[in-house]
């Protein structure tokens, strides 16, 4: 008669009784539905708090992760792909995997161009990006090709009819909005680009601006200090199939 919250509270129980130096959870809540499981990830964060005692919590559910966890090892064949902190892995990947695992990144293939003071001019077809040398994952010499990252979330959406209000300084790259899903707290595009095929925006639905539609032609602006950079040398879709712990 108990419901599966309860049941998990029950287990939960039964296992720190006896004050055990680590506990296990091998995804604990994954039959569990999405409210509920979100109102699970922060009660055993607040037991976990309240005991104590090491959790290691195992789980394939990037959000769960990133919620509950002081430290997260995402793993890749066995073997531990990138440790640390949640918000650390989120915005400095080392791997493509962990990029395109932990989270949605757009990835695009550029090459060094120049440097200027502490940033690098990076060519990605016929526009030019600016990236903090120190956000490179591995060495770029000039000449060198790079995957530049850049989260969805992180970029914003201007119509081609106000692309002169974009300030001076943000990484830019031209797109038509191919398709548009609305979600509630934000909205979803997808950009066709000439310079990196699809890319994906997430924009927070806050005074929406109603030209943002199918077929649109739009500017893509962010700061050039939320782009980081990863070996070109590995898979640009490592991570984006394939099933990973973490």
């Amino acid at each position: 008669q108990l419901s599966g919250g309860q049941q998990q509270r029950v287990a939960v129980a039964r296992a720190l009784i006896n004050h055990p130096k680590v506990l296990l959870l091998d995804e604990p809540l994954g039959a569990l539905d999405l409210k509920l499981r979100r109102q699970m990830q922060l009660e055993l964060k607040r037991i976990q708090t309240e005991v104590g005692i090491t959790f290691v919590h195992v789980t394939h559910d990037q959000e769960e992760a990133m919620t509950m966890a002081d430290t997260v090892a995402v793993m890749n064949a066995g073997r531990v792909e990138q440790l640390g902190s949640p918000a650390e892995l989120y915005e400095n990947p080392g791997t493509t995997f962990v990029a395109n695992f932990l989270g949605t990144s757009n990835l695009i293939e550029a090459e060094v161009d120049s440097r200027s003071g502490g940033d690098l001019v990076l060519r990605a077809g016929d526009g030019k990006l600016l990236l903090p040398e120190a956000r490179c994952s591995a060495p770029a010499p000039t000449g060198g090709k790079v995957l530049v990252g850049i989260r969805p979330e992180k970029i914003a959406l201007t119509h081609a009819d106000d692309a002169g209000s974009v300030p001076e300084g943000r990484n830019r790259l031209t797109g038509t909005i191919a398709d548009a899903g609305f979600i509630g707290v934000s909205t979803q595009y997808v950009i066709d680009s000439p310079v990196a095929g699809a890319l994906a925006v997430y924009a927070q639905n806050v005074e929406r601006d109603t030209r943002l539609v199918p077929g649109a032609e739009v500017v893509l602006h962010w700061n050039p200090a939320h782009t980081f950079a990863l070996d070109a040398a590995q898979d640009i879709d490592a991570g984006t199939e394939e099933e990973a712990a973490l």
